[in-house]
């Protein structure tokens, strides 16, 4: 017996130490979502980003119930910290496999996303799960700054877009009058015709082709495109050779030409 015991924390010490050695912020919560270990980072975390009045947060140590601290959580990040305390339940229950998500998490004089994954604990019963932090900043801050860039360039397109447009409509004055009457009528129902073929030309798109269109002219990636139709990224390139296609057009400089013609903001 004694040597069973023995055994047993020598290996749970292995798993403990094997825990320190990992980056990201790890705990393992038991059937109940009680806290039973943790791993260095998750401590020293929780040693460097004290509460509001500078005490340490106590409820992120071992034996403190991880799913009250996902309800009794307040402020900005309330709304993730009841999304995760849903998904900690279901992989708890058995209900999903594992469970992931992404959520800001900022300090006094930083900003910081993490994205939180949980797995369960292979051969636990009843069900154990393992809940891993991994910080996502730097990742994230990198997205922001690329959108950013897309959406300027986007913003100097559509300006030259409307620039080429002014500079067509001036020479179009500065032509000589039409001699005719046959030619004055064929000019004045030219961009009659014109703004005809573009509408009949939006009429073809469907309502999610129409979106895809959207996230262009506003300098959307293809990943926050997908992100916000909850669809994958594939499916939204897809949908964005449709949109050329349909609109007759070359590329997203002459789609956002299309959309400021037809007033789509």
């Amino acid at each position: 017996m004694k040597i069973e015991r023995d055994s047993k924390a020598r290996e749970i010490e292995r798993a403990a130490k094997a825990l320190d050695t990992i980056e990201a912020n790890v705990a393992v919560l038991d059937h109940q979502g009680f806290i039973i270990t943790t791993n260095k980072s998750w401590r020293d975390f929780a040693n460097k980003n004290p509460l509001v009045d500078g005490s340490h947060a106590q409820k992120v140590s071992i034996g403190s119930s991880y799913l009250d601290v996902c309800l009794e959580t307040s402020g900005p990040t309330s709304e993730s910290a009841i999304l995760a305390y849903e998904g900690i339940k279901a992989v708890l229950g058995g209900k999903k496999k594992e469970f992931c998500l992404e959520y800001p998490c900022h300090s006094p004089n930083q900003r910081r996303w993490f994205s939180m994954k949980v797995k369960p604990l292979p051969r636990s019963k009843p069900r154990e799960v393992v809940v891993i932090h991994a910080n996502i900043t730097e990742q994230r801050l990198a997205e922001m700054e690329s959108l950013s860039k897309q959406k300027e360039l986007s913003a100097a397109l559509a300006q030259l877009q409307t620039f080429a447009t002014e500079i067509n409509r001036t020479l179009m004055i500065e032509q000589p009058f039409p001699s005719t009457e046959s030619e004055m009528s064929l000019q004045a129902i030219q961009p009659q015709r014109t703004h005809q073929s573009d509408a009949a030309l939006l009429q073809s798109l469907s309502n999610r082709e129409l979106e895809v269109l959207m996230g262009i002219v506003r300098g959307e990636r293809n990943a926050a495109t997908a992100t916000r139709l909850d669809l994958s990224k594939k499916s939204i390139s897809t949908y964005r050779s449709r949109v050329l296609e349909k609109l007759k057009a070359d590329g997203d400089a002459q789609l956002i030409g299309f959309a400021a013609r037809m007033g789509l903001k």
